[in-house]
């Protein structure tokens, strides 16, 4: 729910991977993204539009719950921060502990009540909105969801009334979900990380961040720093109720984690090491990297050049990670924090709209969306709300992309399944796979485009 299980996708490339020799880019490209969970396709592509200048980038965004709207847009806020608030280093840190970790550090919990009062003030002001965050369209969703949304803004800042206990309601799902066997839970964790999710191909994932997470909900950890304070952006389901919130505890994925979205490759084959099953460089590790070169390339707009110096390297290495306090009471503003209200970098030729969450259910069905995208990425989990007409919404040229469940602990059988749905709705649509089926390996994401075009 908060993350997807495939790797972040530049969808500039991948179109480019369609097209003959005697094809160019159009002048736009429309990207509908169905239910991805997080920002990493975004991110991936507007990393290399400095690439592509004359090239203007629409992302459509449609989630079934607008938590996860509000997630989308914090998360792309720390990746565009003006660099006089954070560091390239600040950055990747802050991402990755709102990305993927039940609690947080101070600084990061300080970041994103600082952040909740910006957005607010850019949800409910259009003309505000236009300075500080112009790649922001939020003009679709309805003014029930803009209240919506100002509610979650208002629970993630810091308060004594927004309590969130993220690390109890984390081990009383667990407790449920693993029911005898949770005090042998070590040995559960283990089976499912080597023979489910790396047998499946996630190799990177190391034995001890994989358990450590499923133990505590942190998954990625650096011996610098202690989590401490519950990160909100996990919080859905959110209702009033007097000064504070009602809302639904821990919710999404449990099993899996969040390392596959930027932790499962990179360009230097060398951090994918590994000696008797014993990687040099942990999935964490690598997400550092990955998104280092990010944020990195959104900033300076030039291709980011890799220092082993830049990330960690602790594959081997069995961390203390310290006693993580599980606190119980709402961290409260301090006099001194910092407001985080600078604008966000430009990217003239990136706009993200975000789209109404009753248009999931609708999408196959709206005029507005008639022929219009060049892109389609569709969720693992969303395959089922893929409904007869969902392709009135593509262009004859479009490129759609499905995530599997390839990297994920799903069995065999229930991944072959899935993949046996997708290439069903794509035989009924006519689709020809770009996806070289030929080459003796699984996919994370299967690429079609339509049978007629060349």
């Amino acid at each position: 729910m908060f993350w997807g299980f495939c790797e972040a996708l530049n969808f500039i490339q991948q179109y480019q991977k369609k097209l003959s020799a005697d094809e160019s880019l159009p002048e736009s490209l429309n990207i509908l993204l169905f239910g991805s969970g997080d920002p990493r396709h975004i991110l991936a592509t507007a990393s290399q539009l400095f690439l592509h200048p004359g090239l203007k980038v629409n992302v459509y965004l449609a989630e079934g719950c607008i938590e996860l709207l509000a997630r989308h847009m914090v998360l792309l806020a720390v990746a565009f921060e003006d660099p006089e608030l954070l560091s390239l280093k600040g950055k990747t840190h802050l991402f990755m502990d709102l990305f993927g970790n039940n609690l947080i550090r101070p600084f990061s919990s300080a970041y994103l009540s600082s952040k909740a009062k910006e957005l607010t003030d850019i949800i409910t002001d259009a003309e505000y909105a236009q300075r500080q965050a112009p790649m922001f369209n939020y003009e679709t969703l309805r003014y029930k969801e803009r209240d919506q949304l100002e509610n979650v803004f208002r629970f993630w800042t810091n308060a004594p009334e927004h309590v969130f206990n993220i690390a109890r309601y984390w081990e009383d799902r667990l407790r449920v979900q693993l029911g005898e066997r949770y005090n042998h839970r070590n040995g559960a964790f283990d089976w499912d990380l080597q023979m489910r999710l790396r047998e499946n191909g996630a190799k990177q994932v190391c034995p001890q961040e994989y358990k450590h997470w499923r133990e505590t909900g942190i998954a990625f950890t650096f011996p610098e720093y202690e989590q401490s304070d519950p990160n909100k952006t996990f919080a859905v389901g959110l209702v009033r109720n007097g000064k504070g919130f009602l809302h639904r505890g821990s919710v999404g994925d449990n099993m899996t984690g969040p390392y596959i979205a930027f932790g499962h490759k990179c360009a230097e084959e060398r951090l994918s090491r590994s000696k008797h099953g014993v990687n040099d460089f942990r999935s964490t590790d690598v997400t550092e990297r990955n998104v280092l070169q990010i944020v990195y390339e959104i900033q300076n707009r030039n291709p980011y050049c890799f220092d082993p110096k830049d990330i960690h390297q602790y594959g081997a290495h069995q961390l203390d990670a310290g006693k993580n306090l599980n606190k119980h009471e709402a961290r409260t503003e301090s006099a001194e924090a910092i407001h985080y209200n600078k604008p966000l970098l430009r990217c003239e030729n990136l706009s993200i709209h975000f789209l109404s969450v009753e248009d999931v259910l609708r999408m196959h069905e709206m005029e507005r969306f008639a022929g219009k995208f060049d892109v389609v990425f569709v969720a693992s989990n969303y395959l089922g709300l893929v409904k007869d007409g969902f392709s009135r919404a593509w262009k004859e040229s479009c490129l759609v992309c499905f995530e599997t469940r390839q990297l994920t602990v799903f069995s065999k059988e229930e991944i072959k399944e899935h993949t046996d749905k997708i290439k069903a709705f794509a035989q009924k649509e006519s689709l020809a796979a770009v996806t070289n089926f030929s080459i003796n390996k699984n996919h994370s994401v299967l690429l079609y485009k339509r049978a007629g075009n060349k």
